[in-house]
């Protein structure tokens, strides 16, 4: 009877403890089960592929999502000090033009306002100095100076194709305006006011005009490497006392790399075709050429802070000029001797 009673207990206990029995291994079958969903996803998961930020002397083929913001500082020192007529190097010993240096340091924002399409800002701010020499050369040379607000451009960007969606490369068209924000009414001073009241129009901080922009340009992302496109096209527009700058078209391409997490390397090159400017009625025949540089720079990354140098090298140049007897009435080209651009980039 004793053992009959240890039975019954003993299966009353195991009918008990059953349930928990059940549940306990239930547990364990969903934690195994679990663990080897995530060994699974972890060897289906890829590795994160480092990426290289965008190139420090030319625009891409890539619209913003919508809500993300972005911005960035732009210095730009460019140093024009040799004169051409074509290709070939004049001495420059004629009255007029003979240095430049141009200081910039452009602010730019930009989001993502819809579904493919992005707007931005730019706004520059110059800081402009040109030497001359008086038609009498043994006249010590002439120097201006001439800093503030420049002209402000509006630009929006249409997506035709993205990667993020499943597009082989990312391909934007664009347009926007230059507005006429910089002043443009800084005079000659004598004895250059002779001939023009008024300084250029490239050498103003604004041409008083409105000109219209066109973009086009292409981004392809694959592993750590990116290969960028673009082209823009500037009509320009009548400005402040009777002066007008030359149509501009501005093309380039672009090669970066990801080195790791912080650095990237970069290779452009940026070609600018522009048309000679019209000052007081009368076409500069000494303004405008082709240029074509080659630009290697560095990127530094670091969270949400990027920070990128390049160095525009000149590899070809056809600058407008012509001869003149005597030669102090020629006119040539100034061209670029050095150049260097910087940019500090935020994203929010």
């Amino acid at each position: 009877m004793k053992q009959f009673n240890v039975l019954i207990i003993f299966i009353l206990l195991l009918l008990l403890s059953f349930p928990n029995a059940i549940k306990a291994q239930t547990l364990n079958d969903n934690v195994k089960k679990e663990d080897s969903v995530k060994k699974k996803s972890k060897k289906n998961k890829k590795p994160k592929v480092e990426k290289c930020i965008g190139l420090v002397n030319m625009s891409n083929g890539i619209v913003l999502p919508k809500g993300k913001v972005i911005a960035n500082v732009k210095y730009k020192y460019i140093h024009k000090g040799s004169l051409y007529d074509g290709s070939t190097e004049k001495n420059g010993n004629y009255g007029g033009k003979y240095d430049r240096v141009n200081q910039l340091v452009q602010f730019t924002a930009r989001a993502g306002l819809f579904k493919n399409f992005d707007a931005r800002i730019l706004v520059p701010v110059w800081k402009k100095q040109i030497k001359r020499k008086p038609g009498n050369l043994a006249q010590p040379y002439d120097k201006d100076t001439n800093s503030g607000l420049g002209d402000i451009t509006i630009m929006g960007r249409y997506a035709l194709l993205t990667q993020r969606d499943g597009d082989w490369l990312n391909l934007a068209i664009g347009a926007g305006i230059k507005t006429p924000t910089g002043d443009s009414d800084r005079e000659n001073e004598a004895p250059f006011s002779n001939m023009y009241k008024y300084l250029g129009p490239r050498a103003q901080l604004g041409t008083g005009s409105w000109d219209p922009k066109f973009e086009i340009g292409a981004t392809k992302f694959f592993g750590r490497s990116r290969v960028d496109a673009h082209m823009m096209y500037t009509l320009g527009g009548d400005g402040a006392h009777n002066s007008r700058p030359g149509n501009q078209f501005k093309y380039d391409i672009g090669y970066g790399y990801a080195l790791n997490h912080y650095f990237d390397l970069e290779l452009e090159l940026n070609g600018i075709e522009q048309d000679s400017d019209v000052h007081d009625g009368t076409v500069d025949r000494s303004t405008g050429g082709h240029t074509i540089f080659i630009t290697p720079g560095i990127h530094f990354k670091y969270e949400k802070i990027n920070f990128s140098v390049g160095v525009p090298v000149v590899i070809y140049r056809d600058l407008n000029g012509y001869s003149r007897t005597p030669e102090r009435n020629s006119r040539y080209g100034l061209g670029e001797d050095f150049q260097v651009v910087s940019k500090l980039g935020f994203c929010f």
